[in-house]
């Protein structure tokens, strides 16, 4: 009977201690634990846009227009990164470090290769482990910049919290299983902060 007791006082101890609650010691803490906490409706995916061990200046300009139109809800790094390998085993493992570290779920990986030009990866992870790949190649490819309204106007460019707007045109992107499965990454990628309402705006002659 002292054996039982001892038991249970050693398991109650045991099961405390796994659903102890830790208390944020400043408010720099309680803000980062406020960050990740469960919300009503989430926040915008984060992306995570990265370059291999060798880029074309047609990958470096996706790349800067990808972080221009997700700059706020993006991570850059411009370090050439010769571990990744997305779709060979364990190629994978610096993405999923590179997630957690920024913790950014949506990626964005641009390599250049005599096999793969202007070979650009979409990714999307769950609990920062990698969930799914989109492999691209980029042609014919005008970037922002070299839009004339865009050079001509600066008032024209994208502002924080837009959203692109997307045409896919053919049929295809409603029955074969690659393209829509691109058609989705695309607009996961791009989908941003959840609108609740939009402001009315004053129409002015």
């Amino acid at each position: 009977e002292r054996d039982r007791r001892d038991f249970r006082l050693l398991l109650g101890r045991q099961m405390s201690k796994m659903v102890a609650i830790r208390v944020p010691r400043n408010m720099r803490a309680k803000r980062e634990l406020l960050k990740h906490a469960p919300k009503l409706v989430e926040n915008g995916k984060k992306m995570l846009i990265l370059h291999g061990t060798k880029t074309s200046a047609v990958l470096n300009d996706v790349l800067a227009d990808f972080f221009h139109l997700k700059r706020d809800h993006a991570v850059k790094y411009t370090k050439k990164n010769d571990n990744i390998r997305p779709f060979e085993s364990g190629g994978e493992t610096s993405l999923e470090f590179f997630s957690l570290k920024s913790d950014c779920s949506l990626l964005v990986y641009g390599s250049h290769s005599k096999e793969r030009p202007n070979n650009l990866v979409l990714g999307r992870t769950y609990d920062h482990h990698i969930y799914d790949l989109v492999e691209v190649g980029v042609e014919n490819y005008k970037s922002i910049e070299s839009i004339e309204s865009y050079a001509y106007d600066k008032k024209l460019a994208p502002k924080l919290g837009t959203k692109p707007f997307f045409a896919f045109i053919g049929e295809h992107f409603e029955s074969v299983d690659e393209l829509k499965h691109l058609k989705e990454m695309l607009l996961d990628h791009f989908k941003g902060e959840v609108c609740i309402f939009i402001d009315k705006l004053e129409r002015r002659a």
